[in-house]
């Protein structure tokens, strides 16, 4: 490619990348070395963690929105969206912004895609940013999940609103179930409180995010992020950073960080107080601290400065 193609293709701005047999739409903001940076895959647009300001004043930041979500483009058969797919999208993207090595991002099931990543091309790799992530769905991971969902209960915003509480108890019983709501808007209404320490913040955030209802119905035929990549984490040999709240109930810090720490000798593990499934939105002091010196002892150089 030649260095005028590249330079193109990493422009500030609005993107669209033609891989796979699908087309990819990513934003590109910041600079130093490249970081991609997945949507979680079952639906939302990358939009709504854009933008990490710390992270642009590190990275050339790529943050693209995965098959059929957001302005991607993806095949209408389920069976084409398994984790593989997802992993071969990021190696994809990559080599279409011919970058032999690349930093990586992912949140939640975006973290989920990155750590697959890690272990499937960790000889590409920098390093790996895990936020929230899930890395085992597993019993463990479930009856955590549920404690979490039962501790909520006392807690002043839900003993103030007790139909919030009964609301979202009431779904996670069927969820998976025949009876389960089939929108994600349905779902995000009744259980996004439950993504924040402050829950008073969910209908701030999720207001304006975008679902693909599609998408999602595709995953899960396929059982995205079901795989448990725990036994299988050693093999990342690129340092990594994991970032978990403490009151994260859906990627809890206990089942999920702790373990991905447990597995990754070149990791590094940052559990934040009072901080649920969103960290740069709930303590985006302490996070854009805690990653400001990661990247400080990776010996990365601050590009610009907000």
């Amino acid at each position: 490619m030649k260095k005028s193609e590249q330079l193109t293709k990493l422009s500030t701005g609005e993107h669209f990348a033609e891989v796979n047999n699908i087309v990819i739409h990513y934003h590109v903001a910041g600079a130093g070395p490249v970081l991609l940076l997945p949507s979680p895959g079952w639906g939302p647009s990358v939009d709504y963690i854009r933008p990490l300001t710390i992270f642009e004043q590190y990275f050339t930041m790529v943050y693209f929105d995965t098959r059929h979500s957001g302005q991607s483009t993806g095949p209408e058969d389920p069976e084409q969206y398994t984790l593989e797919h997802f992993v071969a999208d990021i190696d994809a993207l990559r080599e279409y912004l011919d970058q032999p090595q690349i930093f990586v991002a992912g949140h939640s099931g975006g973290g989920h895609q990155v750590l697959e990543y890690g272990i499937r091309h960790s000889d590409h790799l920098s390093g790996i940013i895990s936020i929230d992530a899930i890395a085992a769905a597993d019993a463990l991971r479930g009856a955590e999940l549920m404690k979490r969902i039962a501790f909520k209960k006392d807690e002043p915003y839900y003993v103030n609103n007790p139909s919030v509480y009964e609301k979202a108890s009431a779904l996670m019983s069927i969820m998976g179930s025949d009876k389960a709501p089939k929108t994600l808007r349905e779902i995000i209404d009744t259980m996004g409180c439950f993504y924040f320490h402050e829950p008073e913040k969910a209908k701030e955030i999720f207001s304006n995010l975008e679902f693909n209802d599609q998408v999602f119905g595709y995953v899960n035929a396929m059982g995205f992020q079901g795989k448990n990549l725990l036994p299988e984490l050693h093999q990342i040999k690129a340092p990594v950073l994991i970032i978990s709240g403490d009151d994260d109930f859906i990627c809890d810090p206990m089942t999920q960080a702790v373990r991905i720490r447990a597995h990754i000798p070149s990791s590094k593990l940052v559990i934040l107080d009072d901080c649920g499934h969103f960290p740069w939105i709930e303590q985006p002091r302490a996070f854009n601290e805690q990653c400001e010196l990661w990247f400080n002892e990776l010996g990365l150089q601050q590009q610009t400065k907000q």
